[in-house]
């Protein structure tokens, strides 16, 4: 089964002024950019910018894409969460996206935290590895935003703003 957006909206058609959303897509390399990658149908037809790590495999897949590198690791690494917490504050400031959507890792969580600040739309998606329990990123990311989704339905359980929609890949 795939990801199901329930009432989503139709983010690449205009209504009379109302221009599409633009949004801030964050997401670690590797599994994490690939499932928000997977995402495309409600991405691809809006005014976007990608957050994520220079590795080979971020820079193959959105080569066609405007990207702002993070620093990495970010694995318990407190410099470089200290560095993408200022990137995300100056990024988010310039940038000005209506929402901030973020599948983690790392990189994801001083991304919502200051999209939360600004009063941006917050939508994080756990990764479908998580079976039994919140990763990391999404314990501390779970208190702060708009829209908290699993992709595993037992997740919704013990978390009660946890949104079961399906699975991404």
């Amino acid at each position: 089964m795939g990801f199901v957006w329930p009432n989503r909206p139709r983010f690449g058609k205009t209504f009379g002024n109302v221009r599409p959303p633009k949004l801030a897509l964050v997401a670690s390399s590797g599994g994490h950019l690939a499932e928000l990658f997977a995402l495309k149908d409600l991405w691809e037809s809006t005014e976007r910018f990608w957050v994520s790590f220079p590795t080979q495999d971020a820079q193959y897949l959105l080569a066609d894409e405007r990207v702002i590198w993070a620093s990495y690791p970010t694995n318990r690494n407190l410099p470089n969460l200290a560095r993408n917490a200022r990137l995300a504050l100056g990024v988010l400031r310039r940038e000005r996206p209506d929402a901030v959507i973020s599948t983690g890792a790392g990189v994801g969580v001083p991304f919502l935290w200051a999209g939360r600040l600004f009063g941006l739309r917050t939508v994080y998606v756990e990764s479908i590895t998580r079976l039994g329990e919140l990763s990391l990123s999404g314990r501390l990311v779970y208190p702060v935003v708009d829209k908290f989704l699993v992709q595993w339905e037992g997740l919704t359980k013990d978390h009660p703003k946890a949104e079961y929609w399906g699975q991404v890949v």
